[in-house]
């Protein structure tokens, strides 16, 4: 809870804006809150949106947002979680689930395409774990016939450490998945099997597994490592900097440049 007061504190000084906008649920009605960070000029600028892990918005997704702000997108960091009264769902109690914040990134998704300094055309999702899964369900055909909004869904998807379980097979959106190689809370075999079949079928879908990087390695909060819920989350700095290397080439390559 200090990390996400932390968050509140730097957004109250004025490094991003609060906004609120409605999920695209169509089983609740549900006001969503997020926090978004605007690169100076006009625009339109390309956009991604930010899920958070299943301990709801901390400090490290508020980083994201700023990093991606200084590299030319407006960043819109989604809280799934306060709005419901929710503050983790690590442990039970899925609510909501990956699925419902996969709908509420397609209500994101369609506040972004209001707002004329967003290139509507030019949209992706990134998520860290919970957020991740939800990330990638998004990116799946079967779920944008149904909750996307006018326009279409997501041009590209960057997913850090999820369960691959949520990876479709008719993911046809550019996917980038950033993995721990001991990672023991979503161990990086699935997600590496899934991805290589996909590629065999021709989706665009890039992958790195990181040695020795455990669950959150880009989470600097964690430090050295702790133990969570029986699970090491430990900060890798090295896995980090490579991490904004490759989100940087790939948002550059997809997201950047026009449809063709």
């Amino acid at each position: 809870m200090r990390l996400a007061a932390l968050g509140l504190v730097l957004l109250l000084v004025g490094c991003a804006s609060q906004v609120h906008f409605p999920s695209a649920s169509p089983a609740e009605t549900v006001t969503l809150s997020g926090s978004l960070y605007r690169p100076e000029g006009t625009g339109p600028f390309p956009a991604m949106e930010l899920l958070h892990t299943c301990g709801g918005l901390q400090k490290h997704v508020l980083d994201w947002a700023a990093w991606l702000k200084a590299q030319g997108y407006v960043a819109l960091a989604v809280d799934s979680f306060s709005p419901r009264g929710t503050r983790n769902v690590c442990r039970e109690g899925r609510n909501p689930t990956a699925d419902e914040v996969a709908v509420d990134a397609f209500g994101a998704l369609a506040y972004l395409r209001s707002l004329p300094f967003v290139h509507r055309d030019r949209i992706g999702v990134m998520g860290w774990s919970y957020g991740a899964m939800a990330a990638l369900r998004a990116s799946s055909g079967g779920l944008a016939s149904r909750a996307q909004p006018q326009g279409g869904g997501f041009r590209v998807a960057v997913a850090f450490y999820p369960h691959c379980s949520y990876l479709s097979r008719d993911t046809a959106i550019p996917v980038l998945l950033l993995l721990g190689e001991a990672d023991d809370w979503t161990p990086p075999r699935l997600c590496v099997v899934s991805a290589e079949q996909l590629q065999r079928a021709g989706r665009p879908i890039l992958w790195t597994v990181y040695p020795g990087a455990y669950h959150a390695f880009d989470q600097a909060e964690h430090g050295p490592g702790r133990q969570y819920l029986g699970h090491t989350l430990k900060y890798d700095s090295a896995a980090t900097a490579d991490s904004e290397k490759r989100v940087r080439d790939f948002l550059s390559q997809h997201l950047r440049r026009s449809q063709p």
